[in-house]
């Protein structure tokens, strides 16, 4: 299950403007003020910082290592740094504020160094690999889905460079981390708030209708997980039902194209899941029949053996058919179960596979074209 951020309760001060009263006249201070002002970085020469972590991850069939330098007075700034916003215009909505606060955390110039040290690094990846630009999608996702959750007693986010450098953050930390990185690679991109959930995802634009129609592939951040394939439950058993705020980020236009793809996936890693739970119950049941027939044909081996110890020859010999048919059928009972074990097993193993690598849609879809049907009983588990 994926973990949910603490709800984003963002400080917002309303300034309220002054009027001057002269002699017999009212003279208005000019308005010097923007309708607001959000967070912004101010470097701190000579700040500390703790040493970035060097994140390692899988993706596809190999490893990726991503160790970028970062400049200690933009962490310190970065850290140190009011995250609410100073709202001068009144009819400044929550919706427009709470954009204005998010955009400012990814778009502030002072991490532009940042920025482009850890997509150059990225890039190189890309390159190596000659990943599309679907497969770098999912590299860029998967890379910030591989940074540790955590959920964190403030309510504020961060911006993306003290996520970097923390090596953690929550739905919303995560999320600005990954919108960032979408949209300075020209991808059509979006932040998901769920006000009511208290839950944030991105979106990259798709060539379908995207997640409830809203021309966006959904993107889970706090875990890793196949882009365009939203999450059944949260934390807690929470699912997201409201429809999310659309915060556009950049002005990208690529689209992530592969989501036929990623929902064949999760609909077979849905249809193992749901046909190996069944499966158990038949199994239990059935064991536990097993169980009363070998009771049941104890009793009549003791019975008989009683009687021949006996001679009671003609009630043993009355009792010999009844069970030998007992044993036959017992059998034939251990026989469907130890069918329907393996059978279990290969969806348990399909499941396991398609559930654990899904930082490998290319691969997991290779592996499942090959198999067909991975609740026929001839399947088989991905390779």
């Amino acid at each position: 299950m994926t973990g949910v951020g603490t709800r984003t309760l963002l400080s917002v001060v309303l300034a309220i403007a002054l009027f001057m009263t002269g002699a017999g006249c009212l003279d208005l201070l000019p308005w010097t003020h923007p309708p607001a002002i959000y967070p912004s970085i101010v470097p701190v020469q000579g700040g500390a910082m703790p040493r970035p972590p060097v994140y390692r991850f899988p993706f596809q069939d190999y490893s990726v290592t991503i160790d970028v330098p970062v400049d200690a007075a933009v962490y310190a700034g970065a850290r140190n740094a009011d995250k609410g916003a100073r709202i001068f215009d009144q009819d400044i909505t929550e919706d427009e504020w709470r954009a204005g606060i998010y955009r400012a955390l990814m778009e502030d110039p002072e991490q532009e160094g940042f920025f482009a040290g850890l997509l150059s690094a990225l890039r190189s990846v890309r390159d190596t690999r000659a990943l599309d630009s679907d497969e770098y999608a999912e590299l860029l996702a998967v890379f910030v889905q591989s940074i540790p959750y955590e959920t964190r007693k403030s309510s504020d986010p961060r911006f993306p460079v003290e996520v970097y450098v923390d090596g953690a953050g929550d739905c919303d930390d995560k999320s600005l981390l990954l919108a960032s990185l979408l949209a300075r690679e020209g991808y059509r991109a979006a932040l998901l708030y769920f006000g009511p959930e208290a839950h944030m995802a991105v979106g990259v634009g798709c060539s379908g209708p995207g997640y409830r129609h809203t021309g966006y592939a959904y993107i889970e951040t706090t875990n890793v997980t196949f882009v365009g394939v939203p999450p059944r439950e949260l934390a807690d058993g929470v699912r997201l039902e409201s429809f999310p705020t659309i915060i556009p980020v950049g002005s990208g236009t690529l689209n992530y194209t592969r989501c036929p793809e990623t929902g064949a996936l999760s609909r077979a890693m849905e249809k193992t899941g749901d046909e190996a739970d069944s499966l158990r119950v038949r199994i239990r049941d059935l064991e536990e029949d097993l169980l009363q027939k070998k009771s049941e044909l104890e009793a009549l081996r003791v019975e008989m053996e009683g009687m021949k110890r006996h001679g009671n020859v003609a009630g043993y010999n009355s009792r010999v058919a009844r069970y030998n048919a007992g044993v036959t059928e017992y059998n034939t009972m251990r026989a469907r179960l130890s069918d329907l074990v393996t059978r279990y097993n290969r969806l348990v193993d399909t499941y396991n596979t398609l559930s654990s690598h899904q930082f490998d849609r290319k691969g997991m879809y290779a592996g499942l074209a090959s198999v067909g049907d991975p609740s026929d009983p001839r399947g088989s588990v991905p390779a």
